[in-house]
């Protein structure tokens, strides 16, 4: 199996840093504008990059690790055609069935862009209970790509809407939450435990949006884990 870890919204590969150093035979992907390239525009777009990726680099067996707007891609590449010979499984974190972001929010990120401001702090504090030298890796990353990218990403995010294909997810999934996640409550990993057909739920004690980052030894053994169960 080949695990391909897909970042959230305005991130890089750099988040999953301490995942990668665990598993052995796992690729953590850029999408593209982050920050190499032209940023893509829509959860559809995504979906047809990471196609082409997988199918370029041979990958078989593919184990699907998303967070956040990575969880979104995840999710909708698995109801998609595109799956049916590559997919082996889906491990959702911090995910969501919608993933609405606050209007002000968006209008906020709008008017940065709009008048070429400097990016701000309060878009990297869901990281601050990261410890260093991560914390300060990803934020780097993050304010490398932008306040333009995080708009597009959270814009991908506002339109995302699976609800009603759920039920088409054929391979098993592991959807892991922090109970202290206030972006993605647990609500929303128990809708999509119940409509998803084989899915089990894991959720983290402490954990925020970030939990993976913030607790990689707690989220490394449950993935683990949910691989052991794998054929």
């Amino acid at each position: 199996m080949t695990l391909l870890f897909l970042h959230g919204s305005g991130c890089t590969h750099v988040v999953w840093q301490l995942q990668q150093q665990f598993f052995e035979h796992s690729i953590a992907v850029d999408y593209p504008g982050h920050p190499d390239g032209q940023a893509l525009a829509s959860a559809d777009e995504l979906v047809q990059w990471l196609a082409d990726y997988i199918t370029q680099h041979q990958l078989f067996d593919v184990v699907l690790v998303g967070h956040s707007l990575g969880s979104a891609v995840a999710l909708q590449f698995a109801i998609s055609a595109k799956a049916k010979i590559r997919l082996k499984a889906l491990v959702l974190i911090g995910a969501g069935a919608r993933l609405k972001v606050m209007p002000q929010l968006l209008q906020s990120l709008s008017e940065l862009v709009e008048l070429k401001q400097p990016f701000p702090d309060y878009l990297l504090a869901a990281n601050q209970n990261i410890a260093e030298p991560l914390q300060t890796q990803i934020n780097n990353s993050i304010i490398n790509n932008g306040v333009s990218v995080m708009l597009t990403d959270f814009t991908i995010c506002d339109k995302f809407d699976v609800i009603e294909q759920l039920p088409k997810i054929d391979v098993p999934t592991l959807i892991i939450v922090g109970d202290a996640d206030q972006m993605t409550p647990i609500k929303y990993a128990t809708f999509l435990q119940q409509q998803i057909p084989n899915a089990q739920i894991a959720i983290i004690e402490k954990g925020s949006h970030m939990v993976f980052a913030e607790q990689p030894d707690s989220v490394n053994q449950c993935i683990e884990t949910f691989l052991n169960t794998l054929d």
